[in-house]
């Protein structure tokens, strides 16, 4: 079926005086036929004060529909378009994971050996010292290492990369001694293996396993094994990787003055869990491939049995919807399998039916109040996929 691509430059969305839905469909230039879903996407948004949006349909292999609304950059009036990147948040952690399983394919690295056998510093609860952790455990949150948000969040920076490499900041927050580490907070009190939390920090050190057993930056492996080959070249999780002019400013709705703050771009220490920066175009392919059994095209990336194997409840006992990266969820009445995500300034969604060659995603540079604008249009395109 033919893409259908609308560019819609939602020209007065901004105005700190709230304007009638149908005001702002009005003036928007080139836009004479809004179609229904036009008009509740740009309803939702006014209503959710959300300033930018990206979303498309995929079926059978094809961007079955695409849209892109409001802006990018309110300040310097950039309108969303298909090349806008996206930060991803917790995306993220399905790419991470897909270039884990890479290495495992590879007989680089074992899901299930303790990873201290392949780090060059100790990882052990120190609640329960004896056991060891394994990559399985912390791609599907039953590692035991727990998030710290009062030094994740003091360590975010505004405007640039986190200034130290995961060889420094993880050792920081896991090892005794080290200047973030908490034995209460860095880890849970129970044994890995034993109970599911998810955890940002535990995605962030399976991807420094990666890269101290190939001996190469986590960005880098993420490249060459699927942003080249994938054709998704811009994407990336630094800020130093991608054009900063293409990414969405990510936005905060201030209720009092009735404007959008500029929040900034941002890193993080744990950022191979959340920083991803990419269009909808790019992370279409990428989901295409997963629906593929690994497969693009002509090109393949992952064994189909590797991407089966994600797609299994890895631990049924502790979590029924959780594979290997990628969790599975219901969108209306659909059961699907992929990741959200959020931030500050960012919201994120990426589904799939892979039996029906069906997905969805949809991209934000704002936080709807309540999730209800990405709850409400996932269930819409994932109905017209029907």
């Amino acid at each position: 079926m033919p893409v259908l691509v609308r560019l819609i430059l939602a020209i007065q969305f901004i105005s700190s005086l709230p304007l009638a839905a149908a005001d702002v469909l009005e003036n928007l230039p080139g836009l004479k036929n809004p179609t229904p879903l036009d008009k509740f996407i740009l309803e939702s948004m006014k209503e959710a004060k959300v300033p930018g949006l990206a979303a498309l349909t995929l079926k059978e292999g094809k961007i079955l529909w695409a849209g892109y609304y409001g802006w990018a950059n309110i300040e310097e009036k950039i309108p969303v378009t298909q090349d806008t990147l996206f930060q991803l948040a917790s995306i993220s952690k399905t790419v991470t994971a897909c270039m884990i399983m890479q290495q495992v394919e590879k007989g680089e690295l074992d899901l299930d050996v303790d990873i201290n056998t392949y780090l060059p510093f100790k990882v052990r609860n120190p609640k329960h010292a004896d056991q060891p952790i394994t990559l399985r455990q912390l791609l599907c949150h039953t590692s035991g290492i727990r998030d710290n948000w009062t030094v994740l969040e003091d360590q975010w920076v505004k405007n640039g990369d986190y200034k130290e490499p995961l060889a420094k900041s993880l050792p920081a927050y896991l090892i005794e001694g080290g200047k973030f580490f908490s034995a209460k907070k860095s880890f849970y009190n129970w044994a890995p293996g034993t109970k599911n939390q998810y955890c940002n920090v535990a995605v962030a050190l399976a991807a420094h396993v990666a890269e101290v057993k190939l001996k190469t930056p986590f960005e880098t492996l993420c490249t060459q094994g699927l942003f080249k080959p994938l054709n998704m070249e811009g994407a990336g999780f630094l800020m130093s990787s991608v054009d900063l002019k293409k990414v969405a400013m990510p936005y905060g709705y201030r209720k009092k003055t009735g404007n959008f703050k500029a929040l900034g771009h941002h890193g993080y220490i744990d950022y191979p869990a959340g920083t991803l920066r990419a269009s909808a175009p790019h992370l279409s392919r990428f989901l295409m491939m997963f629906m593929g059994g690994g497969k693009l095209g002509e090109v393949r990336v992952l064994k189909e049995e590797t991407v089966e194997a994600m797609k299994n409840i890895q631990y049924p006992k502790l979590d029924k919807k959780q594979g290997i990266g990628w969790y599975y969820t219901r969108v209306g009445a659909n059961r699907m399998i992929g990741h959200d995500g959020g931030d500050p300034g960012v919201a994120t969604q990426m589904f799939c039916q892979p039996e029906e060659g069906a997905g969805i995603i949809i991209l934000m540079n704002g936080e709807p109040k309540k999730g209800s604008l990405e709850k409400a249009l996932a269930q819409r395109l994932a109905e017209q996929l029907k």
